[in-house]
């Protein structure tokens, strides 16, 4: 079981933790407004039970749009987190503020 949602501000490591559970997945990043959409920058690594994690390091406060990009070809919002705002495109950014 993970111990936060996703996703979860550690302010005493000072790092953003994220988490997604996808059992099939052979590849997942994370991409969004923090790292100009680069989908190869934030590699997830695969845990248990089909969970995949990141912790990446504080941002600056503001707002961002985020989704994880699974194995080169599929963006996903993050479930876990109930802030979005729609893509323009059929879909949803989620949103962390910071």
């Amino acid at each position: 079981m993970k111990p936060h949602q996703s996703p979860y501000i550690n302010k005493r490591k000072k790092t953003i933790e994220f988490h997604i559970h996808n059992s099939c997945a052979d590849h997942i990043t994370l991409a969004g407004t923090f790292n100009h959409w680069a989908q190869d920058e934030f590699q997830m690594q695969p845990a248990k039970d089909g969970d995949w994690l990141i912790e990446i390091p504080m941002l600056p406060e503001g707002k961002y749009h985020y989704k994880f990009f699974i194995d080169g070809r599929m963006w996903m919002e993050d479930i876990e987190n109930q802030l979005r705002e729609p893509d323009g495109v059929c879909g949803w950014y989620s949103v962390l503020t910071v």
